[in-house]
């Protein structure tokens, strides 16, 4: 038994110590796509060197979440390997513990690696995404129209929320837009629905829309239809743009508030939820990694160690791929979002099952 415990602990610290190694160096590979972009917005859109940085720093975070699957996964197979060219495997097996017992120990790990990526994607990333954003509307689209996105929220000075569900980049009409009123401080806000919506500097004209205001009950008391309507905007504009969040920018409890307020107002919201649900599969994809990666790991031929990076990189890519597939699925409302979300790891997880239960020893 004391035996079992050291074995543990061993094999736990050093697949985790592989992994920060190789949580670096993945990182690094992915922010390739980045670098290119902010290349190009510092050589041709003058973005100051040390702006440019600042972005690159904050776009990290968003990054290392996807790569601690792949790099717990890597770091595993590579220990793996190493335990088989060293015969430590053939001793381990010789003190009677089963290969299903040495694989334990990287699945309670690579579960401890979810949880904590999913506090580090609820609480670290959506900060660092929105302060990214926050520089990009700044210096990139500095020039011209104030830089508003499509399928976002923000948040006013008075305490009003406002969605644009379509926006044309040419004539900047707003279409299919939500303002959430929560300024008075009533126990149910007024809702304003409208077909599109111009801004005109300090005010936005509001056209062909409806005005919904409920009782303390939550019963609807008027229901008011406008040809146009204004709206008075008296903050600065970009304090009022770096109010902006997308669903990369907002944490699970800010997310499902969203969702909640799009729902009352009967706007389509598969595409919030479906990134709701994402904030909480993407994190546990580390164990389907675990469990569908190292049955290939537990081999023991000489090529171990190529093939446990091979495995990898090709799981990585699978997986990936499914994952744009679904999402886009869950996105345009042809699969049910929370199932889009959770679909790669649920086929993940049910091969890993079946490939962990099928190991003997050899």
């Amino acid at each position: 038994m004391l035996m079992v415990k050291i074995m543990d602990r061993y094999l736990a610290r050093e697949s985790l110590t592989g992994m920060f190694t190789w949580v670096g160096a993945v990182t690094i590979v992915m922010l390739v796509g980045i670098l290119f972009e902010l290349a190009d917005f510092f050589v041709n859109k003058q973005v100051p060197l040390l702006i440019t940085l600042e972005i690159l720093l904050l776009y990290i975070p968003a990054q290392m979440v996807l790569t601690f699957p792949i790099s717990y996964l890597l770091a595993s197979e590579l220990h793996l390997g190493r335990l088989g060219r060293e015969s430590e495997m053939v001793a381990i097996e010789a003190c009677g513990v089963s290969l299903k017992r040495i694989l334990l120990p990287y699945l309670i790990v690579s579960i401890l690696v979810s949880i904590g990526s999913y506090f580090f994607n609820d609480i670290i990333v959506p900060e660092s995404n929105h302060k990214a954003q926050i520089l990009m509307r700044e210096y990139v689209y500095k020039k011209g129209p104030p830089k508003i996105q499509q399928n976002v929220f923000f948040r006013d000075a008075e305490n009003r929320y406002f969605y644009v569900n379509e926006l044309d980049n040419e004539t900047w009409e707003m279409k299919k837009v939500i303002i959430y009123d929560l300024k008075d401080q009533k126990e149910f806000p007024d809702v304003i629905t409208s077909k599109s919506a111009f801004w005109l500097e300090d005010r936005w004209l509001l056209k062909e829309g409806v005005v919904h205001r409920y009782n303390d009950t939550g019963y609807l008391l008027q229901e008011i239809e406008f040809n146009e309507m204004e709206i008075d905007m008296k903050e600065e504009l970009q304090e009022f743009f770096e109010n902006q969040r997308a669903p990369e920018e907002m944490s699970t409890r800010e997310l499902r508030k969203q969702i909640e307020i799009l729902k009352q107002s009967g706007a389509q919201v598969d595409e919030f939820e479906t990134a709701y649900f994402l904030k909480y599969s993407l994190p546990f994809s580390a164990l389907m990694f675990i469990l569908i990666g190292l049955p290939f790991g537990i081999q023991r031929g000489r090529d171990t160690r190529a093939l446990g990076v091979i495995v990898t990189v090709i799981l990585a890519f699978v997986f990936y791929m499914m994952l744009s597939i679904f999402r886009s699925l869950g996105r345009g409302g042809i699969m049910e979002p929370w199932l889009a979300a959770w679909m790669p790891n649920i086929i993940f997880g049910s091969m890993g099952l079946f490939l962990f239960l099928g190991i003997e020893r050899k």
